[in-house]
């Protein structure tokens, strides 16, 4: 869809909705949020919210691309479900399950719009570039598989914030989850070293990826140094939730560009074919 404008309006978005997850992980858990950093969170997401919502229905009424516009459509339940749960960590009972979807949805509503983003780009107007897997795991299947890890492991991470789960299982699923991305983009690079698309996304994501365990692991020693509302802690932490967010956007962007370029394994083209009826 080559429309300058919508795509500026989901940079515009991305960009607001990283600033507002910055903001909600600086009053998280463990902090001290005065009255007045509440309300202007709860300003700022209105606003991203309303943004959201322009962004979306032009994309689901405006994009002739059947995909493209269920894309609208899942980008704008995530803004009303992040919403919900946003009021529920504040207003009801249960602080620590609202707490958890919330960061969660978080970083879900913020991949979603960089998808967005994606699929608006002038780039993205260029078409495919089709290449086929010949590796195992097949590429494909780590499209699958990887945003699903990181996703669980953002869940583990915003569990253990909220007091829910020891910090064990977040530290061993860091471990697996750096390695299944550390596959998959090696993958790329070795494949197709020269495509436009997939290495400059795989060069990406590592470079995110080993970002967030390096700020993991630097939240990790400020906790062990000083308390949870210290001013040092609360920053490192809440880069470490943006860290989480921008992985798994990231981890959504590749995972789209190898479904739109990469080609099944031949012998996996011709299983699908296999079970096909065939024409009478």
């Amino acid at each position: 869809m080559k429309n300058p404008w919508l795509f500026r309006l989901a940079i515009l978005l991305a960009v607001s909705a990283l600033l507002l997850i910055i903001g909600g992980a600086m009053v998280g858990p463990g902090t001290q949020p005065t009255p007045a950093a509440i309300s202007t969170h709860r300003i700022a997401a209105t606003a991203v919210s309303l943004l959201a919502l322009v962004v979306t229905l032009w994309l689901a009424f405006g994009d002739p691309r059947p995909q493209a516009r269920r894309l609208g459509w899942l980008t704008l339940a995530l803004a009303v479900l992040q919403d919900s749960v946003g009021h529920a960590a504040v207003l009801t009972r249960i602080p620590v399950t609202g707490g958890i979807a919330h960061a969660l949805m978080a970083p879900l509503f913020f991949a979603a719009v960089v998808a967005i983003a994606v699929v608006t780009s002038p780039g993205w107007n260029k078409g495919p570039e089709h290449v086929r897997d010949y590796g195992w795991p097949s590429m494909r299947s780590l499209a699958i598989l990887t945003p699903i890890v990181v996703i669980i492991q953002i869940l583990l991470g915003a569990a253990f914030r909220q007091k829910a789960l020891t910090l064990l299982p977040h530290v061993l699923g860091a471990m697996f989850v750096a390695l299944v991305i550390l596959l998959e983009s090696i993958f790329v690079l070795q494949q197709f070293p020269t495509h436009r698309a997939l290495r400059p996304a795989a060069k990406t994501l590592l470079g995110v990826a080993f970002g967030q365990v390096f700020l993991g692991l630097t939240a990790l020693i400020m906790k062990s140094m000083a308390e949870d509302t210290d001013p040092a802690v609360i920053i490192t932490v809440a880069s470490h939730v943006t860290g989480g967010a921008l992985t798994l956007a990231t981890t959504i962007v590749l995972s789209i560009l190898i479904r739109r370029n990469v080609q099944p394994r031949i012998e996996e083209q011709d299983e699908e074919e296999a079970e096909q009826p065939a024409a009478s």
